[in-house]
């Protein structure tokens, strides 16, 4: 697909401006969104984290445009400092999911296999980076959806719903050279009322996998896979109830992280604490954004109260995006001592990481923006 577009553009594959060389225009608009948020913690004197960022396999047949796209991305992020976890791997994808950069295909338990994007994963490495590895916010948990059959009384049976990954799965990724993980899990499982104490064969299960993490020497970022919401059982349905509305206040997000600060601190191969993915649509007081500063203040302060000094990942309002952080947060909300901020990044137009469209029609439409 590569190919008829070049010639009718008159460049050679590689050339300056030419789809997948360094000063095609997507190159040009992805690294000025990552410059826009390295620039604000210069600003801020804060250093950050990118819990999610992916690319697509060869499925359309760009991987190596992407892969020179994802170089030129991971050079900027190591003159900046940033921590990284590529999304996402997990023996539940398969071999299905395009941006796996680790895929489960051989019949022992666990991800066993590089996919194109691998290379490109260990050209960059260090002790924050790595990869996500997805599975316990699987089991048709909702992201922003007003209601749902998923609810807090009917959040789904373990490794038939949703499922954490066995010991093979770390151990591969340990060999490859993956030194931290992201571990994804519904705050709905973890804690089965607001307020209410964690469950007790969840935390086990979840505790099971860092303590797998940690036995292949992983570290492990904590993560709250809830978009800024707890899906509330009516007796029928769950219904999104945002952070800060009445039903889940901020006070509630602040309890969960009191109760998961207690059953984690000090545990060996935890990292970091991830707030909460990509919080959205929060209630409008005096605006989402400033409410989430708030709420994650307030999660902070309790997780520091207690006297636990772990590092904590603050992500952004408006689903964490790096190419609209410095608009949502005109500036920083945090004062203290171990922390991140947290942003993610995809690459397409609609930056959702669904990459429907093949490399070179994001570098048409990159033109198009102007880039």
């Amino acid at each position: 697909m590569l190919l008829p577009f070049v010639l009718l553009a008159g460049l050679a594959p590689g050339a300056p401006g030419a789809p997948g060389a360094p000063g095609d225009a997507l190159h040009a608009c992805v690294l000025a969104e990552l410059d826009s948020f390295t620039d604000w913690l210069r600003r801020e004197d804060a250093r950050g984290f990118v819990g999610e960022t992916g690319w697509p396999d060869d499925e359309m047949g760009d991987a190596d445009e992407w892969n020179g796209l994802a170089e030129a991305w991971f050079d900027r992020a190591d003159g900046d400092g940033l921590w990284v976890t590529t999304w996402a791997t997990g023996e539940w994808w398969g071999d299905s999911y395009p941006l796996a950069p680790y895929e489960d295909r051989g019949e022992a338990p666990g991800v066993d296999t590089a996919n194109t994007q691998a290379p490109v994963v260990e050209a960059h490495p260090g002790p924050g980076r790595g990869v996500n590895v997805a599975g316990g916010e699987f089991g048709d948990a909702p992201t922003t959806q007003p209601a749902s059959s998923f609810s807090n009384e009917n959040a789904g049976i373990y490794d038939t719903d949703y499922h954490y990954d066995p010991q093979g799965t770390f151990d591969y990724l340990a060999g490859r050279g993956v030194r931290l993980i992201r571990l994804p899990f519904r705050w709905e499982r973890l804690q089965r009322e607001p307020f209410g104490p964690l469950h007790a064969a969840e935390l086990s299960r979840y505790r099971g996998a860092v303590g797998r993490a940690n036995e292949a020497g992983l570290r492990v970022v904590i993560d709250p896979h809830n978009f800024g919401a707890y899906y509330l059982s009516n007796g029928e349905e769950g219904v999104r109830r945002a952070i800060g509305s009445h039903q889940v206040p901020v006070s509630a997000f602040a309890n969960l992280w009191r109760r998961l600060s207690r059953a984690f601190e000090d545990t060996p191969g935890v990292a970091g604490y991830g707030l909460m993915t990509e919080p959205v649509e929060l209630p409008e007081r005096p605006t989402g954004a400033k409410l989430w500063e708030r709420a994650s203040r307030a999660a902070l302060d309790t997780i520091r109260n207690r006297g636990d000094h772990t590092l904590i990942l603050v992500p952004g309002y408006e689903w964490s995006g790096a190419q609209v952080w410095a608009d949502v947060h005109p500036r920083g909300w945090v004062d203290d001592r171990r922390f991140r901020y947290e942003a993610h990044h995809y690459w397409d137009e609609d930056h959702s990481g669904t990459y429907r469209s093949s490399y070179a029609d994001e570098v048409a439409a990159a033109e198009e923006r102007g880039c």
